[in-house]
């Protein structure tokens, strides 16, 4: 296999070999699936390298066609998901066998060499290069063995490409066309009508890269070595994005990254990405995916109290554990006092807030004693539910080497007993809305024909007919009618 330290020049350089490239003409017109493992800054990156193949003239087919290139964005935080990954490419491989398959991300910075012994592998980039991943296309193809690109990753401001889609991928997607409710002139208890106008909007909501790896250390987590230190998007490439996000028709970006809570690019910070979003014609909601404790700035809490602010009454605040020594042990950057000082500022200031969290259970010497502390501690927070995983041990990381690693039977347990408080927690945060009419985001349509969206402060909701055939990417007022196992089911008001 050849392994390349160093980047290759862009397409666009005058020292790219393009004699090269233009004997390898004809892969431009072959066929490309993505496959995406992880977080939502990996959902986020195929996006983008979705609309850089097009723009190379490639089809972009679903994950389920066969294809000539298969790209598989992967995630590595934990050895679930290594094995997963390695799962998916021995099966892109069996579906595929002539394709070249192309591995990325975060798997592939870890451990490009396992990726690249396995059957079908002709290409595996890094963090670092993924973004370029159309450059190097042209030497997989013309080599059978696979090449690795795994350059250090910069701590250097970044930017990312900002590539609208192509007038074929509108002209193909036709059938996204919605209408517009034009609710003023719909008389009480009509039926929903629809003017003869129409736009075409490939999403309804849009996640916003603007940040990158992390400088935390916390000492179970691999992120640092598998994207980096913390480095922040330009703000003017950010923004350039954001735009084309809201006229390709989103009704609400998502601020995704590793660390979202430091971005600084000069004197910029959070703040100004989300007052800079604020003013976008068009865009309705603005949404933090995930913040750390102690990086929300309480302008923030302010933002998403006013009803005429676009930042929606949600945060998603990982917590990891309600035990101050365990919480020492993980290197995380707060105490338990801390954590609920943050959650009970933002409660008290934000009306209707939706509070979620992440927790690890198993870390490595946690006692039960310490384990019934997080479960007493969140029984006590105003949360709306929680995301649980057990702990992974990842070779390279301080918590590895622990020794006292606790049984996988007693994991699942704690798991067990968090998840249901969860779901008690959910019910009880949906029970408060019952009745009542909010605005909801329609979104995507189920196989039984029914619609779904969510509220600005991140209900799901279940649209109780099926009327709403055309609805989606409207926003529009429902009352919520009764509780659903995870979500709430809803009746579109149009006299609200």
């Amino acid at each position: 296999m050849a392994i390349l330290s160093e980047p290759v020049p862009s397409l666009n350089s005058e020292t790219f070999d393009a004699k090269v490239f233009n004997e390898v003409q004809e892969p431009a017109k072959k066929r490309v699936s993505f496959h995406t493992l992880g977080c939502r800054l990996n959902q986020s990156e195929t996006g983008v390298l979705s609309r850089s193949f097009e723009q190379q003239g490639y089809s972009v087919v679903p994950e389920t066609s066969q294809a000539e290139v298969c790209v598989l964005n992967t995630c590595t935080v934990t050895e679930h998901s290594d094995a997963k990954n390695r799962q998916v490419i021995r099966t892109l491989h069996r579906k595929n066998p002539e394709a070249i398959i192309a591995v990325v991300g975060c798997y592939a910075q870890i451990d490009p060499e396992t990726i690249a012994s396995i059957e079908g592998v002709r290409l595996v980039i890094g963090s670092e290069e993924k973004m370029r991943i159309t450059d190097y296309l042209a030497q997989a193809f013309t080599q059978y063995t696979p090449l690795i690109i795994h350059p250090k990753i910069s701590k250097d401001t970044f930017t990312a490409p900002v590539i609208p889609h192509s007038l074929a991928f509108l002209a193909k997607n036709q059938d996204k066309q919605i209408k517009t409710v034009e609710r003023d002139s719909v008389s009480t208890n009509s039926e929903l009508q629809y003017p003869d106008a129409s736009v075409t909007r490939e999403k309804t909501r849009a996640s916003l890269k603007i940040q990158d790896g992390c400088d935390f250390m916390c000492s179970f987590c691999i992120i640092p070595f598998a994207r980096g230190r913390s480095r922040h998007r330009d703000f003017s490439n950010l923004q350039e994005e954001a735009r084309m996000l809201v006229q390709e028709g989103a009704q609400e970006i998502v601020i995704t990254g590793v660390n979202v809570g430091t971005y600084k690019t000069r004197e910029l910070t959070i703040v100004d990405v989300v007052d800079f979003l604020n003013t976008l014609p068009g865009l309705a909601r603005i949404r933090i995916s995930s913040i750390e404790p102690t990086t929300v700035p309480e302008t923030l809490f302010q933002y998403m109290s006013d009803p005429q602010h676009k930042l929606v009454p949600f945060l998603h605040l990982p917590l990891q554990s309600g035990s101050d020594a365990v919480l020492q042990k993980m290197k995380r950057c707060y105490s338990t006092a801390e954590y609920v000082d943050e959650i009970q500022m933002a409660f008290e200031t934000v009306p209707d807030l939706c509070i979620g969290t992440d927790l690890m259970v198993g870390f490595p010497e946690e006692s039960e004693a310490e384990f019934e502390s997080t479960l007493k501690l969140l029984e006590k927070l105003p949360l709306a539910y929680f995301h649980v995983f057990p702990f992974s041990a990842r070779k390279g990381t301080p918590a590895f080497k622990k020794k006292e690693q606790v049984p996988p039977p007693i994991k699942l347990l704690r798991g067990k007993k968090l998840r249901s408080l969860s779901s008690k927690k959910r019910r009880d945060f949906h029970q408060r809305f019952l009745g009542q009419t909010r605005k909801v985001l329609w979104e995507s349509r189920k196989p039984d024909g029914t619609i779904s969206g969510y509220t600005d402060n991140y209900i799901r909701v279940d649209l109780d007919d099926t009327t709403g055939s055309a609805l989606r990417n409207q926003i529009l007022p429902t009352r919520l009618t009764r509780l659903l196992a995870q979500s709430m089911a809803g009746k579109i008001i149009l006299d609200a």
